[in-house]
């Protein structure tokens, strides 16, 4: 351990990393296609409204609609696909941008076990 070690942060883990791994321990078969849903939220709807028609053009099925909290909107993406770690990576890489250009945040994905 080196004299600086003690000061450095703990490396977070991977969000999409941790999700995949939450399913495999609750049984769900990860090389199987599953209906993934990813949450980003917009202060308005006409933001909501922007970003909902370019995820739609990335192959998205996207509903926009009122947050459940708050006064934010969501853009309800989702997709039937296998839960590949990559494509979720690149898929948050993008979200997170597409996000931050319309002032909003991206707040990751879910899905229900598969077996």
């Amino acid at each position: 351990m080196g004299l600086f070690d003690a000061f450095r942060r703990p490396k977070q883990a991977d969000p999409d990393r941790q999700v995949l791994v939450q399913l495999k321990k609750a049984g769900s078969n990860l090389s199987k296609p599953h209906d993934i849903e990813f949450f980003l939220y917009f202060p308005s709807e006409a933001a909501a409204e922007q970003a909902a028609s370019k995820v739609r053009s990335a192959g998205f099925v996207v509903e926009v609609k009122l947050a459940a909290k708050g006064n934010d909107w969501l853009c309800f993406a989702t997709r039937h696909m296998v839960p590949d770690f990559a494509a979720l990576e690149q898929i948050r890489k993008d979200f997170t941008a597409l996000t931050a250009t319309l002032g909003g945040e991206y707040d990751g994905w879910g899905t229900p076990v598969v077996n």
